[in-house]
């Protein structure tokens, strides 16, 4: 997995990836999971969060946290390079007290033995290599220690959107419509047939673009589609006003950031696992030495599948 298309991710800001409320963290069932999980915690706890992101799970257990009267060391580590106090509005109020450990693999983590309270990972354990982590896990927590796990789910209404994602992708490269736009900004010293040629080919990709919009929004979906037709529209305002090699360079930095949106639902898709899968891992688990290990579905709003909730204990 690159790391490169995360980075550029965070430092967008966004608090967590899906799915979120309109504040931009996990809400309804999916924060319930992780406050439920949070509460039992006993004042001075050490919680560590592996690949936190933009801290969205550290952030819960700040807030728990705060809400109960408790003071907890809560860490936050990421293999990429994160900085959520300066990438996420309001990051240094909100993260206030949380220590973030970018660059740090989840099978090395910067914690003495039988030193953690609570683990726990959103979305993370199933890109890692999961028996030294789950090894280094089981090193870092104290016995009796929480953790607590959401993994992809391979029916997830995610990991259906994230298919969809990729198909969108794949016709915006049928389309041709960034290379046309290309060849129509670069018109200098074109005679007129050229020039309406070129308009032409670049109305058809529009307009196929348009009508896979029209079948993808039937089934709630056409975000890739919906984000090219309007950076193209976007694009040829620019046109008027820019030059060629502006409006140039603009067309290879969206391009740039669509082939990373498709690397990371690639990653998803990839990373998603069936019941017979998180099964293994449970074997994983225990092996490692963790104990009492439960999974379940994890929904949203009611009836939205969107991932795997395993939690477990390390072994006394």
């Amino acid at each position: 997995m690159s790391l490169d298309h995360w980075e550029n991710y965070y430092r967008g800001g966004l608090l967590a990836t899906c799915p979120t409320g309109v504040a931009g963290s996990y809400d309804l069932e999916v924060r319930a999971a992780w406050v439920d999980f949070f509460k039992p915690l006993a004042d001075g706890a050490r919680i560590v969060d592996v690949g936190t992101g933009n801290g969205a799970v550290a952030l819960i257990a700040r807030e728990v946290a705060a809400a109960s009267g408790r003071q907890w060391q809560i860490h936050g580590t990421d293999l990429a390079r994160i900085d959520p106090v300066a990438n996420v509005p309001n990051g240094a109020s909100l993260f206030a007290g949380v220590q973030f450990h970018a660059e740090t693999a989840a099978e090395q983590l910067p914690f003495d033995d039988a030193s953690v309270d609570a683990l726990g990972c959103h979305y993370v354990l199933e890109y890692t290599r999961m028996d030294e982590a789950l090894k280094e896990f089981a090193r870092v927590c104290k016995p009796g220690g929480r953790i607590q796990f959401v993994i992809h789910h391979h029916q997830s209404q995610l990991v259906d959107s994230a298919n969809w994602s990729i198909r969108e992708a794949e016709i915006v490269k049928e389309s041709g419509v960034y290379r046309r736009l290309g060849q129509l900004i670069d018109i200098e010293g074109q005679v007129k047939q050229v020039v309406d040629k070129r308009s032409a080919e670049l109305r058809a990709s529009i307009q196929m673009l348009k009508q896979a919009l029209q079948h993808a929004a039937q089934a709630g979906q056409g975000s890739i589609l919906r984000v090219t037709l309007d950076a193209v529209k976007k694009l040829l305002e620019m046109r008027k006003q820019a030059s060629a090699n502006q409006v140039g360079k603009e067309i290879d930095r969206v391009r740039a950031e669509l082939r990373a949106a498709v690397r990371r639902v690639k990653d998803l898709v990839k990373a998603a696992r069936n019941e017979a899968e998180i099964n293994e891992i449970k074997a994983i688990a225990a092996r490692a030495g963790f104990d009492h290990l439960n999974f379940s579905p994890l929904l949203h709003a009611g009836h939205h599948l969107v991932g795997w909730r395993m939690t477990g204990r390390r072994s006394t």
